[in-house]
C-alpha cells in the first residue's frame, strides 16, 4: 500500500510541474549513469554512522551524491529502516534544469525513481535489508569530503585517545575504559568530521 501511494503521489507531482515525457527521463538517467561512472563508491561503516548506513559516490575527493538510510529502535532494541534519502549535488541538478529546461522538482522525482529502482536495492541486498528505499531526493551544496577509511592498525591506544580527547568533549578517563574496537570506531568518526571543517 505504502508503494502504490508513493507511486500515485510522484505520478502527480510529474503532472503538475513539467510536461513529463520519456525523451527527459531517458535524458536525466543517461546524465546520472555518467555521473556515478566518473565517481567512486564508497560505503560508511554502519557502526561509525550512529547505527544509520550511508553510501558516497565520490570525484576529486568530494561527495557528488550521497545515499542515507535511517534506522529507529522500537521497544524491543530492534532496528527499523525507516527513510532513504538521497543527496545530488546543486550543479547537476543547475545543470539539468537549464539544458531541460523543466522544474528542478521534476528532475529529483526522476532521480528517486531511478536511484530507488537501480542502486538502493542492489545496496538493500549487500547489508541484508531489502526495504531499503529513497523517498526523496535533494540539493546539495556542501561540497563535502568524502569519508575515509583510517588505517589505525600504527596508531596507539594513547595516540587516539590523546586526539579524541582534544577535538572533542570525550574525557580521557572514560576514553581509557572503552574497547579497542569502539575507541577505533569513535577515532575514525571523529578524525572524518574533523577533515571536513
Amino acid at each position: 500500500m505504502k508503494e502504490l501511494i508513493k507511486k500515485i503521489l510522484r505520478e502527480e507531482v510529474q503532472k503538475r510541474f513539467t510536461k513529463s515525457n520519456q525523451s527527459f527521463e531517458r535524458l536525466i538517467i543517461k546524465q546520472m549513469e555518467s555521473l556515478i561512472s566518473e565517481t567512486n563508491r564508497v560505503v560508511v561503516p554502519f557502526d561509525e554512522n550512529y547505527g544509520n548506513y550511508i553510501e558516497e559516490w565520490c570525484r576529486g575527493g568530494k561527495v557528488i551524491i550521497e545515499a542515507k538510510y535511517f534506522f529507529n529502535s522500537d521497544d524491543n532494541d530492534d532496528n527499523i529502516f525507516f527513510a532513504g534519502d538521497l543527496y545530488v549535488n546543486k550543479e547537476e541538478i543547475d545543470f539539468l534544469s537549464r539544458m531541460l529546461q523543466v522544474r528542478k522538482s521534476y528532475i529529483l522525482n526522476v532521480i528517486t525513481e531511478w536511484y530507488d529502482e537501480k542502486y538502493a536495492t542492489k545496496f538493500g541486498q549487500e547489508t541484508g535489508h531489502p526495504e531499503f528505499e529513497i523517498d526523496e531526493t535533494h540539493e546539495s551544496d556542501e561540497g563535502r569530503k568524502c569519508y575515509q577509511i583510517i588505517d589505525t592498525d600504527n596508531l596507539s591506544r594513547e595516540e587516539m585517545i590523546d586526539y579524541i580527547d582534544t577535538q572533542t568533549l570525550h574525557q580521557a578517563r572514560h576514553l581509557e575504559k572503552m574497547s579497542d574496537n569502539i575507541l577505533t570506531s569513535l577515532y575514525r568518526r571523529v578524525y572524518n568530521i574533523h577533515s571536513n571543517k
